[in-house]
């Protein structure tokens, strides 16, 4: 079966519970880039691109993990190494804003 792209990261059922978990929230009904805006404006922090691309990577390693040692994801695997990840970047962040980052990445529940 052919994967593709937009499924793995935005449709399917796992990926939808990762977004949901960190309150991103797609409209897959508007075009690719002007789903990624309004999900940037509906989310109301500075940071959104940052947790993006942390989400993104690690659904992207969970799919590997299945595929190639047959691990079944779950939502608080995906959550922990995320949050983890989510800690490891936040030294790229200028001093005056990393305790909002930080903070928000706090907020993130198992």
């Amino acid at each position: 079966m052919e994967e593709k792209a937009f499924h793995l990261f935005f449709s399917c059922t796992f990926s939808r519970s990762c977004w949901q978990k960190i309150g991103i929230e797609w409209r897959e009904n508007l075009h690719f880039f002007q789903m990624i805006k309004r999900a940037q404006q509906d989310f109301q922090h500075w940071f959104f691109m940052e947790v993006f691309i942390i989400a993104a990577w690690h659904i992207w390693k969970h799919r590997n993990n299945l595929i190639f040692e047959g691990r079944r994801p779950t939502i608080r695997d995906w959550t922990s190494k995320f949050i983890d990840e989510a800690r490891l970047q936040a030294h790229r962040i200028k001093d005056g804003k990393k305790q909002d980052f930080l903070s928000w990445v706090d907020s993130v529940r198992l």
